[in-house]
């Protein structure tokens, strides 16, 4: 069965495989190795049987008594490697992974065989050196009961791997791209059976482990078999199928049975060292996975990807070099202006925004390319997009680090499913144009018995004005268990329920026109005027919980508003109303996720009262009839509103009526508009 395959990563080309070195070849290797690194015949000719093209590596070695090799500085001496390509079928995963340590059931708690299957043997030992008088000596020596204990050894690293640490996915479509680490390892056994030796990854090799996965080769034979026949007819099939056309598994064989290695054929001890190879290479190890360099983390990690992504839109010639500087943050704003470009922050970011979710296909070719160039396990969904989207964006903010990294973790959520799924674009309208077409789509959709999406204008303004709600404070992301947040939507969840009502339109514009002017974010209310406290000692600011409690999710209640007049009052008791049904949905859940002492639920059983059911249905029908009625006035408004916007000059009005109703000529409203608002 082929693997699943991640249609974010572009598979590796395939090529032919060369043909298995011949005999000469492979023992004149031997020979060399044995000469330079005084290894013994057996791990000499496990090398050599092991290397992809031996006579390459034989120029790489060059004179014995001066070999040309890869010096690996560690604590106590120095390794000697060397790289090459080593066939996948003659090579082992370490049967002993290091990441399986901690769950290895020792015989001094569980005597073998008496538990499950993790302790029917004794865990394989630590490596020694093969001759204890020649511990500077690059071969490695492990004892073992017998075969069956190496097979099961080898049969638990590989389960652990494939669940915790599982590359098949990347490797089936890129191969092997980093080299493993390999030594040549005699396996002792207790049983009487001869000595097998092998190279055997150092490292524990979750590479090797999901490469022999994906062959369908079983591991632990791999020191058993003599493989040359086989492997020769094998890489013969698969080049006649990569010529006749090879289906996946065949591409995927292609990419794998050649695996870049650094083979440790050597160790120089310090004069006054006693360390051994064998704890040599622990501390090659170690400097990989016990002590390596410091990550980079998300920050550092997705602004080096953006940078990639750019780079790699202008090579295909779809975005200009001067866009790339632009996109990077690379050209001040003289400069942007210069080029035509917006100085803008927010327009910078909407176009951004655009160009990360944008539904193009080379576009999205280009940022396959590029992040696969660098990491082939990331997958590119909407969060890796929103991540690089946000890494570029933010290069036009200024706040100290730690703000920077909040503005980060918070605008990276601030594009919604609606924002990755519809069809928008970042345009130069200014807030005034895009905020009436918005509005426009805003009422027609609410007149619309389908209530479909608004449209593209209010997508790019909700995308418009995350960043001026975000980078202002303004608008979080979820602030765990500790916060106050009246719901724990991502902003781009809030965004796109304000872009649903003409309220939020116009919060949206306002957002725009108060971030562009300097000054804090206030509040408007539901005909656009900015609303006061109520004290009436001052405007209302925009705060992260006003915005979730004002704009709630649909079917949620909206948060009691102050006020005495008769529209304040209809907009609490709607409010209420939403509650109680609610309280009355979650009511019913509870009654019928009570059960009984045979598990069964109660209500199942016993019923509730008849007659309280038939008063419960009377009542529940009354309101269905009316709620029907309601929504068709409500469609009936919107139309009439949404006919009247379509036929308004809106540029040249200047007056508008003082609305009596909800949303009541929401068809003439304007945004406050400031010369900075409009685009350069």
């Amino acid at each position: 069965m082929a693997p699943q395959f991640d249609e974010s990563l572009l598979p590796r080309p395939v090529e032919a495989l060369p043909d298995y070195a011949n005999a000469r070849s492979r023992q004149a290797l031997a020979e060399k190795l044995q000469d330079a690194f005084r290894l013994t015949q057996e791990a000499a000719t496990t090398i050599a049987n092991a290397v992809v093209d031996p006579s390459e590596v034989r120029k790489t070695i060059g004179e014995p008594l001066d070999p040309g090799v890869e010096e690996i500085s560690v604590p106590g001496g120095t390794l000697l490697g060397i790289r090459t390509k080593v066939w996948a079928r003659r090579v082992m995963p370490d049967p002993r992974n290091p990441r399986i340590l901690p769950s290895r059931r020792h015989p001094f708690a569980v005597d073998p065989g008496t538990g499950g299957e993790e302790s029917k043997f004794r865990p394989i030992p630590e490596p020694k050196s093969r001759d204890a008088e020649k511990t500077d000596e690059a071969e490695l020596a492990v004892e073992i009961e017998s075969r069956h204990q190496l097979t099961w050894a080898s049969e638990q690293a590989s389960k652990y791997v494939l669940e915790a640490n599982d590359w098949r996915q990347s490797i089936a479509s890129q191969g092997v791209m980093e080299a493993v680490w390999l030594a040549s390892t005699t396996y002792v056994h207790g049983d009487g059976f001869d000595p097998v030796t092998t190279l055997t990854t150092v490292e524990g090799s979750s590479r090797i482990t999901a490469v022999h996965h994906l062959l369908k080769i079983r591991s632990a034979d791999v020191p058993y078999e003599e493989q040359e026949t086989k492997v020769r007819a094998v890489y013969r099939k698969l080049n006649e199928r990569l010529e006749a056309g090879p289906n996946w598994d065949d591409q995927v064989a292609l990419r794998c049975e050649r695996v870049p290695a650094l083979i440790l054929v050597g160790f120089r001890k310090h004069p006054s060292g006693g360390t051994g190879f064998p704890t040599a290479v622990k501390s090659l190890v170690a400097l990989r996975h016990v002590d390596p360099p410091l990550p980079w983390g998300p920050g550092p990690e997705n602004e080096s990807l953006a940078d990639e992504v750019l780079d790699e839109l202008y090579r295909q010639g779809i975005i200009s070099a001067t866009k790339r500087d632009y996109f990077a943050g690379s050209c001040t704003r003289a400069e942007a202006r210069a080029a035509h470009l917006s100085d803008d922050p927010v327009f910078r970011a909407a176009q951004i925004a655009d160009l990360f979710l944008a539904k193009d296909e080379a576009i999205k070719k280009a940022i396959r390319v590029a992040v696969t160039s660098q990491s082939t396990r990331k997958r590119i969904g909407p969060k890796l997009l929103n991540e690089l989207a946000t890494a570029l964006i933010l290069r036009a903010n200024a706040d100290d680090a730690g703000r920077t990294d909040q503005n980060r973790r918070y605008l990276r959520h601030a594009f919604g499913k609606s924002a990755h799924r519809e069809n928008w674009s970042g345009t130069d309208r200014s807030t005034e144009q895009l905020a009436t077409e918005a509005m426009k789509e805003v009422l027609q959709s609410l007149a619309n018995p389908n209530d479909g999406d608004p449209g593209p204008s209010s997508l790019e303004l909700a995308v418009r004005a995350a960043y001026p709600l975000i980078v202002s404070g303004r608008l979080n992301a979820d602030r765990g268990s500790t916060g106050d947040q009246p719901d724990r939507r991502t902003p781009g969840e809030v965004l796109d329920a304000m872009r649903q009502t003409p309220q939020g339109i116009r919060q949206l514009a306002q957002a725009l026109t108060d971030y562009a002017a300097g000054r804090s974010i206030r509040a408007v209310d539901e005909n656009g005027e900015i609303r006061q406290l109520s004290d009436k000692s001052g405007e209302q600011m925009v705060t992260d919980n006003f915005l979730r409690s004002e704009y709630p999710p649909a079917g949620k209640a909206r948060a009691p508003r102050p006020g005495d007049t008769p529209t304040d009052h209809f907009n609490n008791r709607v409010s209420e109303l939403a509650r109680a049904m609610e309280q009355l949905d979650a009511a019913f859940r509870a009654v019928a996720a009570v059960t009984g002492d045979d598990c069964r639920p109660i209500v199942e059983v016993s019923g509730v009262d008849r007659k309280l059911c038939s008063v419960w249905r009377d009542q529940l029908g009354r309101i269905d009839e009316e709620l029907v009625v309601w929504g068709r006035a409500f469609q009936r408004y919107y139309a009439a509103s949404s006919q009247a916007a379509s036929t308004q000059v809106h540029a040249d009005e200047e007056e508008r009526a003082e609305p009596d109703d909800v949303y009541a000529d929401a068809e003439n409203w304007e945004p406050e508009v400031t010369a900075s608002t409009k685009n350069a």
